[in-house]
């Protein structure tokens, strides 16, 4: 029978106002793996992160606000990082801003120390599918405007050269092999001159 490789326990940086919690999570969390921040607020949200250089963020507050939700967003465009928030209440309906702020996962009321290290596994495997999902839609556009490009370049070459689709791409190709250069790169080169020479 195989064994399964368990993973490290990551380094978590909690981020809270409450001693209690702060208790709570350091009992939940392996000492050595966490890195417990207090009273921290939302303008010191990067500075904690830069510092403590963590695999995940758990936020635990009362309540978050707009302000928090803007910090957040700042900070995990700079840095993509899971982020798990649990709030005590959330009167104003925040759920959907902080997801759309970067936040992986959003708990209400449900701060119970057995069951942190599950939540922060699962958001971490969340962020993971989000992260593979998003890197994959970019690379479809960026072939997708790549095409777009090549496509407008093989155009040029059709209307100037009076060429084929055929004899265009080939001609395009032998190109790009001679100067050892992408497709792509070629094209907006040659979109580039074609606009400059009349």
């Amino acid at each position: 029978m195989q064994e399964i490789s368990v993973p490290p326990p990551p380094k978590v940086l909690v981020i809270t106002s409450a001693q209690s919690v702060a208790a709570e999570l350091t009992a939940a969390l392996d000492s050595d793996d966490a890195v417990i921040v207090q009273d921290i607020g939302p303008d010191a949200l990067g500075r904690a992160l830069d510092q403590s250089q963590p695999d995940i963020v758990v936020i635990a507050l009362a309540l978050i606000d707009q302000r928090y939700l803007d910090a957040i967003s700042q900070v995990v465009k700079r840095l993509p990082i899971p982020v798990l928030v649990f709030v005590d209440a959330d009167p104003h309906r925040m759920a959907r801003q902080a997801i759309r702020a970067g936040v992986t996962s959003f708990v209400v009321d449900g701060l119970v120390s057995a069951r942190v290290p599950t939540l922060i596994e699962v958001t971490m495997e969340r962020f993971k599918l989000s992260e593979a999902l998003r890197n994959e839609l970019l690379k479809s556009q960026e072939e997708l405007a790549a095409r777009k490009i090549i496509e407008r370049a093989k155009g040029l070459l059709m209307d100037r050269k009076q060429l084929n689709e055929q004899e265009a791409y080939r001609t395009f190709r032998e190109l790009a092999m001679r100067q050892a250069k992408p497709l792509k790169e070629v094209a907006e080169a040659l979109i580039t001159y074609s606009e400059i020479l009349p």
